[in-house]
């Protein structure tokens, strides 16, 4: 079957323009991506003996912690590798950077652990969960004290109530959240197994619709068996 002039014309420019746009694709050339959302990130200073840690998060933000206290919540970049170096005043804890890629809109919780004798660094990541709306509040827990002997395995209990989350924890261990009624609240901490009070948390009010950590950590350390329980 023949073609007309005025089909082959046709078929040329349209060819033409398909190859003048493809090569205007490659010529434009890179892929984007958008870019995510900051996450959120706290550090906790749970080390051996940094009386006031400090963090510079990607070589803008600084945040410091007392030894067993929560810096101030930090937004910091996500979707790509930042770096965390650690000091204690102008003194650097580590020879080399931490680097963590942050999920977008994350909440990011970093216990600090160790000593200055040995290494200062980060436990595994806790990645905070997005909390759907309710009316209740949810509550987690992680074991940071290491000083221990007797107290290696623990069990969290509300003061005259029940134990939470049915778990025991050894140390760097953390549990799900589980919901509370919001209200205040005592909490123990107890030897596992037993009824031996290791420490007690007094009244912690909790309210709906926020999440909250507790945590042991060692009170005087390299002292045995004296560990502390506070909560963010």
């Amino acid at each position: 079957m023949m073609t007309s002039p005025f089909s082959n014309a046709r078929l040329a420019f349209i060819s033409a323009i398909l190859a003048g746009h493809l090569l205007t694709a490659c010529d434009d050339g890179v892929l984007t991506f958008p870019t995510p959302d900051p996450a959120l990130v706290r550090i906790i200073n749970t080390t051996q003996d940094v009386s006031n840690l400090t963090v510079v998060i990607d070589e803008s933000k600084t945040v410091t912690a007392a030894r067993g206290t929560s810096a101030d919540t930090v937004r910091a970049a996500a979707g790509r590798p930042i770096g965390f170096v650690l000091k204690e005043e102008s003194t650097d804890l580590r020879r080399d950077t931490l680097f963590y890629t942050l999920g977008g809109d994350g909440r990011i919780i970093l216990f600090a652990r160790g000593s200055k004798a040995n290494v200062v660094e980060f436990r595994r990541v806790i990645q905070d969960t997005v909390l759907a709306p309710s009316d209740k509040p949810v509550i987690r827990f992680t074991h940071m004290a290491e000083s221990v002997d007797l107290y290696v395995s623990l069990e969290v209990w509300i003061k005259g109530g029940d134990q939470l989350f049915g778990e025991i924890f050894d140390p760097g261990l953390s549990s799900k959240y589980e919901e509370l009624a919001p209200g205040t609240y005592s909490f123990e901490l107890r030897e596992a197994g037993t009824t031996n009070i290791v420490a007690v948390l007094n009244d912690v009010q909790i309210t709906a619709g926020r999440s909250y950590m507790l945590y042991s950590w060692d009170t005087a350390p390299p002292a045995i068996d004296q560990v502390s329980f506070s909560y963010f």
